[in-house]
């Protein structure tokens, strides 16, 4: 008999003070990643922004998997250089390549709002 294995793990996003966005990491995007990030959950950081981009430092040392020069808003990636998951908050070319992990299914505006500084909190939905 063969292990299940899981190939979507729901999350939410805590945004404090705005409310929750919600989300999946998709373990074909980036096995090794994902199963490393799952591993560490809940995660709690501090949110960080850019133009394109609201992203938590996560203190994960990997090497960028299945890389990708382009995302989507709604993307959630690994980015490598930041030691970071992201949240991509447009559509964007990138100059670092970043690993997919998953996506933001509901929520992103309260993502995109949250000011620099924001406690934020990663944990898998019950």
């Amino acid at each position: 008999m063969a292990m299940s294995v899981v190939e979507k793990y729901p999350i939410i996003v805590v945004i404090e003070g705005l409310g929750k966005a919600e989300g999946e990491l998709v373990r074909t995007y980036a096995p090794l990643t994902i199963s490393n990030i799952v591993k560490s959950l809940p995660l709690r950081s501090r949110a960080y922004k850019l133009p394109d981009r609201v992203y938590l430092s996560i203190g994960l040392a990997m090497d960028v998997e299945k890389p990708r020069q382009q995302a989507s808003r709604g993307d959630i990636a690994f980015w490598p250089q930041a030691s970071a998951i992201t949240f991509f908050i447009k559509d964007v070319k990138l100059t670092q390549a970043v690993s997919l992990i998953g996506r933001i299914t509901s929520g992103i505006e309260l993502i995109e709002k949250a000011p620099m500084g924001t406690p934020m909190l990663i944990q898998l939905a019950k």
